[in-house]
């Protein structure tokens, strides 16, 4: 057990799946959250969101932090905390976590925020960011949708949708129960249907069509070509007709899919008077050469199952998806703007740069979603300028620069790097390998003896030297997660072995050296000029005394541990977050020496 959890009814295992830095914040967040019933709120609050999002790939590694989400979704906590603990067992989706989830939206005295997100996260079964060992078992499978399937059958009942959670998490269930509830009323359930259905659903949907909302039917005449293939196309072509013409073009870029050149005819006659019909006939062609398929509904059935999928299959799986939700993107964008979305997280499924480059190139706004995959393709293709502005964009410039110094461009990373905000291994590890290819091996040595980024807080007590308990941990155990980390610790010899020669048609690098002139400056650890924050408590130390030796040194002091802060003195006592927050944010300890008083 954790120490300082005696107080909550909570046993956890030993936690050794977990990074250390983690099991750290977790013990924090379960000291300051209300266990009388108090709403949650403030820095409570925010220190279990980010907790749980930032824990997103690792908590689900071990089974026994369930149990914090079983004590937050208890009747008798604060709403707010019971929500937050439907949030938390998303991770974990056994069939104990679905019993107890199926329960909470049951009991009609199950406030409606924590109902909504008990709703939400029984129908989840997207991997995302978690951990890779999640996976929904058979049984958490059945539970969920046997409860999610009574909600849907009350409301039909009742002619109301009542939930808004439910209709999209209904879009991941595949189940005969809750094809057989959609039959019953399409056109209530219209924004539920997308990914699965059986063949009498889709029968009824294809002769109802014009009960589903405008809004809906598109992706709706995709399911159903998915579900019925030939079977679909007479009844869709003589619906054709009469749609609008953005149904009336699906019907018959369907049609063609799945009955064959049989259909161009009609068509063509449909784009008579048209403009971009080029792009249109491409599309058309397109649909010959991959007869009965409909790549949308295929795409979306993995994207909506990831964390069903067995993980050894996942990423073949996911490769086939992005695919799918791209393929129809040549010749026109997406409809529906979530479906890059989910394009976006099939990608980083697959974890392919090249895949990432094709998102982009469709739906430039998805840049964010691929970060990291996005600027390793520029990288490796020698787009320098892209890559920079891109980094700037998307707040990488630490992960930029490490790119540009792999693929050897060094001036252009150092550039790039003068402009990261925090001190991360990443824009360590690229100011030292870009030294090193830059011809300044000495620089290189001397960022890895004096400029090591901080550790992670792993304890009260100090912040440990480069690399720390958190760091020695992610090198054992997940080193392909921050290959950065490994390479610092290994020294000169781990930088480099990072390098990879430049692509051939790469952009030049920067003509300037003046980025090398700024690492010079950085070592350097001149006074004159710079600002000082005094961190902590001055009990024994002469806080008088060290503050005009700042100022006859010619440095300036400031007031709190603000952004671009060159130095800080640390005082007699001072919270280990502090120091951390000052050394991401590149401050360095003015060292025994530096300044009179110290």
């Amino acid at each position: 057990m954790l120490p300082g959890m005696a107080e909550l009814p909570v046993k956890l295992g030993e936690l050794d799946g977990i990074p250390p830095a983690l099991r750290y914040r977790i013990r924090d967040v379960l000291k300051l959250v209300p266990a009388d019933g108090r709403e949650l709120e403030g820095v409570a609050l925010e220190r279990l969101a980010r907790l749980t999002e930032d824990g997103d790939g690792w908590l689900g590694a071990d089974p026994s932090l369930a149990d914090i989400g079983y004590w937050m979704i208890e009747p008798r906590h604060g709403i707010e905390l019971r929500r937050r603990g439907c949030v938390w067992l998303t991770m974990f989706p056994s069939a104990e976590t679905a019993k107890r989830l199926a329960k909470l939206v049951a009991d009609p005295l199950t406030p409606a925020p924590v109902r909504e997100q008990a709703t939400w996260t029984l129908g989840y079964r997207q991997l995302r960011d978690m951990h890779p060992s999640t996976q929904w078992s058979t049984d958490a499978v059945q539970i969920a949708d046997e409860a999610l399937g009574k909600l849907a059958d009350a409301m039909t009942t009742a002619g109301k949708i009542t939930s808004e959670q439910l209709p999209h998490a209904l879009r991941h269930v595949q189940s005969d129960m809750t094809a057989a509830i959609f039959a019953k009323a399409p056109g209530l359930w219209g924004d539920a249907i997308e990914s699965f259905a059986t063949p009498p659903l889709a029968r009824v949907l294809c002769v109802s069509i014009g009960d589903i909302p405008a809004q809906h039917r598109l992706r709706v005449l995709r399911l159903i070509g998915a579900t019925l293939g030939e079977e679909a196309v007479s009844l869709l072509v003589s619906r054709a007709a009469d749609a609008p013409v953005d149904e009336q073009l699906e019907m018959l870029f369907l049609a063609i899919s799945l009955g064959g050149e049989t259909y161009l005819p009609r068509l063509e006659d449909a784009l008579r008077g048209m403009t971009f019909v080029d792009l249109l006939r491409q599309r058309a062609k397109w649909h010959l050469a991959h007869r009965n398929v409909v790549p949308t509904v295929r795409g979306l059935r993995v994207a909506r199952a990831t964390a069903v999928i067995a993980p050894a299959d996942r990423a073949a799986r996911c490769r086939q998806a992005a695919d799918d939700l791209g393929a129809l993107t040549k010749f026109a964008r997406h409809p529906e703007a979530y479906l890059y979305a989910m394009w976006g997280w099939m990608v980083r499924g697959a974890s392919d740069p090249a895949r990432a480059r094709e998102l982009v190139a469709a739906h430039p706004e998805s840049q964010g979603l691929v970060r990291e995959h996005y600027l390793e393709d520029l990288a490796r293709r020698g787009r320098v300028k892209q890559l920079a502005a891109a980094a700037q964009t998307l707040q990488g410039a630490d992960l930029g620069a490490l790119h540009l110094a792999i693929w050897g461009r060094p001036l252009a990373a150092l550039e790039l790097a003068a402009t990261a905000r925090l001190q991360t291994p990443e824009l360590v590890c690229a100011r030292a390998l870009a030294c090193y290819r830059a011809g300044r091996p000495d620089l290189t040595d001397r960022i890895l003896a004096e400029d090591l980024p901080p550790t992670e807080i792993t304890t009260d007590e100090a912040l440990a030297a480069f690399p720390g308990p958190h760091e020695a941990w992610m090198i054992a155990r997940a080193p392909v997660k921050r290959p950065a980390i490994a390479a610092l610790a290994g020294g000169r010899a781990g930088v480099i072995a990072l390098a990879m020669p430049a692509p051939s048609d790469a952009e030049p690098d920067r003509p300037s050296i003046e980025a090398i002139g700024a690492i010079v400056r950085r070592l350097g650890r001149g006074l004159p000029g710079s600002t000082v924050y005094l961190a902590g408590e001055f009990k024994y130390m002469n806080r008088d005394a060290i503050a005009a030796a700042v100022e006859k040194a010619g440095a300036r002091l400031v007031n709190g541990p603000f952004p671009g802060t060159d130095y800080y003195v640390h005082g007699d006592w001072c919270l280990v977050q502090t120091i951390a927050q000052l050394e991401r944010q590149g401050a360095r300890r003015i060292r025994k020496g530096e300044l009179e008083g110290i």
